[in-house]
């Protein structure tokens, strides 16, 4: 994952290279690793991972509960689950603050495009809802909060943030996919945040396993984390259009004169095939694994046949010599 993440980086934020012949080269390869950007979106994706199996855990664990099945290892995989997942959230939404300074500082048309903010404004009111229409520059049916796009854009009252119309159309994202993935991300990172807070103090209060509604809200949680990753992947690809190499290299002249649109469209056609059968595949061994419950092999296995614990061979040795 670390190589993906600079290499997507430097894309992003593009350092430490020299043109030879047309060609980037890597000039400074600790200026590449090392980039302030790689800083913040990669502990923000290896955090998304470990959130990710946390609510994993504990969404199986609400089901076992729900089920009546395996108690001892439901309660643990519910309190051990949501407590990781109430501690990493926030950090979670710290790092994802860190990556929309880096975005407002070396991106500004793609924080325009995320806020759909079409025209400067001092102070800047945030979007909360809209239908970005791109044809007119405005956005119909806008729900805004006066002067919070400065807070959260330069963490003052009154700062002047930027708008689309003080770029070309020609450099500008498609407006519509950033801005509504950003707000699914986020809204998938507060009601996380708000479940496993939530589902953590009833648990310490020992009133997590009674409460019903609360079980089947965490077992119904576990897909927000993996939604909240691709609308998050979703902002930073399409708002970074229309650059393959942000400020230097266009997606339209990146494209190899040898893929035809009728091999592209193939090729498409067999990543989307093989990741469909992977997707079905692990759907259903993963439901087989659940229906089957964590110790079933322990619950039907005669005490005999269970394989030795490291120490039980020592244990054994000094019962014969004694």
């Amino acid at each position: 994952m670390s190589h993906i993440m600079v290499n997507n980086s430097w894309m992003q934020y593009p350092v430490g290279y020299i043109i030879q012949g047309g060609v980037y080269v890597p000039d400074d390869w600790l200026k590449i690793i090392f980039s302030p950007v790689v800083w913040v979106r990669f502990p923000h994706m290896l955090l998304a991972a470990y959130v990710t199996g946390a609510f994993c855990v504990a969404a199986t664990g609400a089901w076992y509960t729900l089920r009546r099945m395996c108690p001892a290892e439901a309660r643990i995989m519910l309190r051990m689950g949501l407590l990781l997942a109430a501690i990493l959230v926030p950090v979670q939404l710290l790092f994802g603050h860190l990556v929309g300074d880096y975005v407002h500082r070396y991106q500004p048309i793609k924080f325009a495009t995320i806020e759909a903010r079409w025209h400067d404004e001092q102070p800047a009111s945030e979007v909360l809802l809209a239908w970005p229409d791109a044809a007119h520059e405005k956005n119909d049916y806008a729900i805004s909060v006066p002067v919070l796009g400065s807070l959260i854009g330069s963490m003052t009252l009154d700062s002047k943030e930027v708008g689309l119309t003080d770029f070309p159309r020609s450099e500008r994202p498609p407006i519509v996919i950033p801005f509504f993935a950003f707000r699914v991300m986020v809204g998938c990172g507060l009601i996380m945040l708000l479940v496993a807070w939530g589902g953590t103090l009833l648990s310490l209060k020992e009133r997590l396993l009674q409460r019903r509604a609360l079980l089947w809200t965490v077992f119904l949680c576990f897909p927000l984390p993996f939604i909240a990753t691709l609308t998050g992947w979703f902002t930073a690809e399409v708002g970074r259009q229309p650059w393959t190499v942000y400020g230097l290299l266009r997606t339209a002249d990146a494209l190899t004169p040898f893929l035809t649109p009728r091999a592209a469209a193939g090729s498409l056609l067999v990543f989307c095939a093989t990741y469909v059968f992977i997707f079905a595949f692990g759907t259903f061994y993963i439901y087989r694994l659940l229906k089957g419950g964590p110790a079933e092999d322990l619950l039907h296995t005669p005490p005999a046949a269970l394989p030795n614990r490291p120490l039980s061979v020592a244990t054994d040795l000094s019962s014969t010599v004694k």
